[in-house]
């Protein structure tokens, strides 16, 4: 009887245990470290100046991580039908989803 009453103790501090270690939550990034939401992938640096209307993206640009779904988030209009917003190295290129030909260009750095 001994060896349950022991044996449930050490299972109920090793649940606690887990259970406090999950409600901490991951470690914050160390210092230096970017981090932060978002899912733009880092790509050869194209600014805004260098993008025109009616150029074609690239299309290594022409990838579901650079869509912006969010566009009232960033202060954009809604795009029209068969458009999207694209974010790019900080900007943000309207295309055609058919052709790919950017529509619209803001500038999201100077």
């Amino acid at each position: 009887m001994n060896k349950r009453i022991i044996a449930q103790l050490i299972a109920f501090s090793i649940s606690g245990a887990s259970v406090i270690a999950l409600a901490a939550g991951p470690p914050p990034p160390p210092p230096g470290a970017e981090g932060g939401p978002g899912r733009q992938q880092v790509m050869p640096s194209i600014p805004h100046r260098d993008w025109h209307k009616g150029q074609r993206v690239p299309a290594e640009y022409r990838h579901y991580n650079f869509v912006m779904d969010d566009w009232r988030g960033h202060g954009l209009n809604a795009p029209p039908r068969g458009h999207k917003w694209l974010g790019v190295n900080g900007d943000y290129v309207l295309v055609s989803t058919s052709n790919w030909t950017i529509s619209n260009i803001v500038a999201g750095t100077q």
